[in-house]
């Protein structure tokens, strides 16, 4: 399960950068922020994330974390970007355990957020994904 939702994060950052590489672009420097946010009652998660992107033709591969939950993080992306994933995964919690998902704008503002709830083992995988 876990290796699915790696592969599926990658293949989302990959498509966001697939369909915003052009030589027109060299010369844009437009960038934008967002902050990723997770809170609940675990002590820590698994979180997979769109990284910071400021080249297109350098994308970086430090997008998964093991994280001390509440957790937030700031990333920058160019304006190609087109969007940007994140996912928790979490093993070994409490059941029926609710944790909050966010994907905030540089003001604060919510642009994509979820919920997740962990299963009667204590397991549960959320992703969502927030496009321009």
């Amino acid at each position: 399960m876990e290796r699915a939702i790696k592969i599926f994060l990658m293949v989302c950052v990959v498509s966001f950068i697939c369909g915003s590489c052009s030589k027109e672009s060299d010369s844009d420097s437009s960038s934008y922020q967002i902050t990723y946010t997770l809170k609940g009652p675990a002590t820590t998660a698994q979180v997979q994330y769109t990284p910071t992107i400021t080249d297109p033709y350098n994308i970086p591969d430090n997008y998964e974390e093991i994280v001390s939950v509440p957790w937030q993080k700031t990333v920058t992306l160019i304006d190609a970007v087109g969007g940007a994933g994140f996912s928790v995964s979490i093993d070994g919690g409490i059941p029926g355990a609710k944790y909050q998902m966010s994907i905030l704008g540089k003001d604060g503002s919510i642009l994509k957020d979820g919920e997740l709830v962990l299963d009667n083992e204590g397991y549960g995988v959320f992703l969502i994904n927030y496009y321009k």
